[in-house]
């Protein structure tokens, strides 16, 4: 099963502006978070979703940055 999840409009009043790479990064992680969720049928909180896949995303970083340094 796809989620199809599409982040919406923010409210930003009183916040300072993210970066192209931050909103980016904010997208991908609540784009996993919420396949995450639904792909658990219940067996994640919406709390466990996000940490999970912010895990992921950090393993994914770390491991690119590792594998471009081996290569230099």
């Amino acid at each position: 099963m796809t989620h199809d999840f599409t982040p919406g409009l923010r409210s930003r009043k009183g916040r300072p502006s993210m970066t192209p790479q931050q909103q980016a990064l904010t997208d991908e992680l609540s784009r996993r978070a919420a396949q995450l969720w639904a792909d658990s049928d219940g067996e994640l909180s919406i709390t466990e979703a996000v940490e999970l896949a912010a895990f992921q995303i950090g393993t994914k970083t770390a491991q690119t940055i590792t594998e471009s340094r081996s290569e230099a």
